[in-house]
């Protein structure tokens, strides 16, 4: 057992170890480095907020609600003496993988020990322990392990592993509403609360206790031929009881959610998900079957990996001559068979049910992201696969079974085939884990998975434009434009760009197409007053400042440019008011002090504004007190003591 336990935990840790050094990247930044519930003081603020640090009931949150994984963030934050980094963080994440991958062992030994099959011992495979290693080097598994929102999965799918162990235990005990009962459902109800998904092991359990009833009371009766079938179907009372209990409280978490929510469904973007914005059933129902079919390949054979497969990545299918009909009729081919080779007399009671377990682990897990109860705000998550992939890879080893139990001469053959498939997965998540190193890596290997997502050239812009190679950045940000011809903030960084070659008129035309598309787009307005105050058109400057401010209140970038344009048009009061409002807004405005202590150490303009004095003293007290070696502020203060006097 205990070289069972190392192997495990080896193999889990071998594709990561050498990848553990690298960045925040992608929806690390959003939810990690600029959420203020990871570092603020209070530890209250996560459970009123959504995953991205918004009030969950605001009509601007996502609605995703995992206050427990904002936690374990500012756990990290704390331990890590208040410094964010990203490789401790990683850390954490394989930590938490490699323990999913000890319990995913468990789970399989705890099915494996109730349908056992007969005569065992003459096929010497250990179906638990193999089945727990092709888990545990997964490529789908390494969004969730290297990309740091990828805990709130891991943790789901701790707390659902324990939850679905613990039950096992509960229907072995006598009384009904047992502690172990009670323990198992608030593990699901905690594993809701690191990821939604966690409450679907209500789900499982309640599925896998009426099919081990079903076994032990009707499954033998089911051989011989009856006319009433239903008079041959006994479930446990226990069974029954434990079911009701699961639901209910399955409902009364939800229910709770959708209160938390402020009983408001979350709103996406055509962009997020595409077909769940199409008015045509043939359309909505062909794309999402055709997006099952994407992610049972991911799980098969996870060469195609993209960390975004939204924007155009998986393109709509509109009539029925779309090439793509005929994966989904393959797809749907193989099932009928399946379910026909299942049902049928000659397939022995034990491999039946543990098929149908397997298709538990794999099916209700993944219901809340098939667009089937309410359309959700992604195409594909590989993320999203991690729980799933437990019912797939137990599938993956009952297949190997069956070969060598009907192949008695080619074993070693089979079973080598097998090991280099765990081979090929592990290269292939060590390759995988060190393109979530840094966001260029990550960005531009997309390219070659999804180069029709106009989000994969928007973020490599990005990227690019952060190396200062601003023609590469240029060509993505068009390329993103001429995918979706309505990403405005596509037009406005590209028009930021085009504004520090001096191209002030191709950079104002994509501003205003920008604004024609979003309206209440602060930060386009802001970057068109700048523009517009570089062409010498003051007046349609202010506007346009003055516009951004009306969109959002709170900008102090806004209020320096805006300092700026009233320094332009000699107004050097209203100057001086705009800088005292960015800096109060955010204390740390390096620019909107300098100039404003620039333009307070004119001794001419002090002269004529000596009714300035107080603002002058507090905002140099305020300097020091930000930086006690803010440039000349001491200096500047005892100067203007001395003018005060002979004033």
């Amino acid at each position: 057992m205990y070289f069972k336990l190392f192997i495990i935990f080896t193999v889990s840790a071998a594709p990561f170890l050498f990848s553990l050094h690298g960045d925040f990247v992608f929806d690390d930044s959003e939810a990690i480095v600029k959420n203020k519930d990871v570092t603020s003081k209070s530890w209250l603020d996560s459970f009123s907020n959504d995953f991205w640090g918004t009030n969950i009931k605001s009509n601007h949150s996502h609605k995703s609600y995992r206050p427990l994984t904002i936690l374990t963030y500012r756990l990290n934050y704390i331990i890590n003496n208040r410094q964010l980094s990203a490789t401790q963080f990683k850390v954490i994440n394989l930590i938490c993988h490699i323990i999913c991958c000890v319990l995913v062992w468990k789970t399989y030994s705890c099915i494996w020990a109730r349908v056992k099959w007969k005569n065992e011992e003459k096929y010497a495979i250990d179906v638990p322990f193999l089945a727990s290693l092709l888990f545990s080097v997964h490529p789908i598994h390494v969004e969730a392990i290297s990309g740091i929102v990828g805990r709130a999965d891991l943790l789901a799918a701790m707390t659902f592993l324990l939850s679905f162990l613990i039950y096992d235990v509960s229907m072995k005990k006598k009384s009904i509403f047992n502690i172990y009962l009670c323990i198992s459902i608030t593990l699901a109800g905690l594993s809701m609360l690191f990821k939604e998904n966690g409450i679907t092991v209500m789900g499982v359990c309640c599925l896998y206790d009426i099919i081990l009833s079903i076994r032990i009371k009707a499954l033998d009766k089911l051989k011989y031929k009856t006319t009433n079938l239903l008079k041959c179907i006994h479930i446990d009372v226990k069974c029954v009881y434990r079911t009701v209990i699961l639901i209910t409280f399955a409902i009364l978490f939800l229910y709770a959610r959708w209160i938390v929510m402020g009983t408001a469904k979350p709103e996406f973007k055509a962009i997020d998900n595409p077909a769940a914005f199409s008015n045509n059933l043939f359309t909505k129902t062909a794309t999402y079957n055709y997006i099952y079919f994407l992610n049972i390949m991911l799980l098969i054979w996870p060469q195609w990996l993209c960390y975004d497969w939204s924007m155009g990545c998986v393109p709509l299918i509109n009539n029925v001559l779309d090439f793509r009909i005929l994966f989904i009729s393959i797809m749907y081919l193989y099932l009928f068979l399946f379910i026909k080779a299942v049902c049928s007399r000659n397939y022995r009671k034990t491999s039946k049910r543990i098929l149908f377990l397997a298709t538990l682990f794999i099916l209700i897990p993944f219901l809340p992201a098939s667009n089937i109860i309410f359309p959700v705000g992604f195409v594909i998550a590989e993320r999203i696969l991690y729980i799933p992939s437990i019912g797939y890879c137990l599938f993956v080893v009952i297949g190997l079974r069956n070969i060598l139990q009907n192949t008695r001469n080619n074993q070693k053959v089979f079973l080598g085939i097998f090991l280099g498939l765990i081979l090929i997965y592990g290269m292939k998540s060590w390759q995988r884990a060190h393109d979530w190193q840094n966001e260029y890596k990550l960005f531009t290997n997309a390219l070659s998975v999804c180069p029709l997502n106009a989000k994969v050239h928007y973020n490599i812009a990005k990227v690019a434009d952060a190396k200062e190679n601003s023609s590469w950045a240029i060509d993505e940000y068009t390329a993103a434009i001429r995918l979706y011809p309505e990403y405005y903030q596509a037009m406005n960084n590209l028009a930021n760009l085009l504004k520090n070659k001096k191209e002030f008129s191709a950079a104002e035309a994509y501003l205003r197409k920008a604004i024609n598309h979003k309206k209440d787009f602060p930060a386009a307005w802001m970057n068109l007053g700048i523009v517009l105050a570089n062409t010498k058109r003051y007046i349609e400057s202010q506007k346009a400042y003055k516009t951004a401010l009306l969109y959002r209140k709170n900008y102090p970038d806004c209020f320096y440019n805006l300092g700026n344009l009233y320094l332009e048009m000699n107004k050097t009061d209203d100057a001086m008011e705009s800088w005292y409002q960015a800096i109060n807004l955010n204390p740390k405005h390096v620019s909107a002090w300098t100039n404003l202590l620039a333009l307070l150490d004119n001794t001419r303009v002090l002269y004529h504004r000596w009714q300035k004095y107080d603002l002058a003293k507090r905002m140099y007290k305020k300097a020091l007190t930000i930086d006690p070696n803010f440039p000349s502020a001491n200096k500047n203060l005892y100067n203007l003591e001395k003018f005060k006097m002979k004033k």
